[in-house]
């Protein structure tokens, strides 16, 4: 189950949005480690320039800069990816918006 190409075939005939489905969750994923990334270096950035100024010692700057990172990644990853589920029931016309609203509402 490594090949993707192999996977979206068998599953296609199932579920015939899947490809895109996979596509978006890539996407998902892997902005959510880009701004991961870009979480840590931005606020090691500040931290750095604002060494004088903090109540921690420096040696504390990876660990803040570290859970920064963390809780970006993790927000955006969960953001993109309940847009990838949405759109992909959306695609399977076994659900819409407005069931998926109903159902929230109850």
């Amino acid at each position: 189950m490594n090949n993707v190409s192999e996977l979206k075939s068998r599953y296609n005939q199932i579920y015939p949005a899947f490809g895109s489905y996979t596509e978006c969750m890539s996407r998902a994923l892997f902005t959510g480690l880009s701004s991961s990334i870009l979480g840590f270096s931005t606020a090691f950035c500040i931290q750095h320039l604002l060494k004088n100024k903090l109540p921690y010692p420096i040696s504390g700057n990876i660990l803040v800069s570290s859970f920064v990172a963390v809780v970006v990644g993790f927000q955006v990853t969960s953001v993109r990816a309940q847009s990838c589920q949405a759109a992909w029931l959306a695609a399977e016309e076994k659900h819409t918006f407005f069931t998926e609203n109903d159902s929230k509402s109850d």
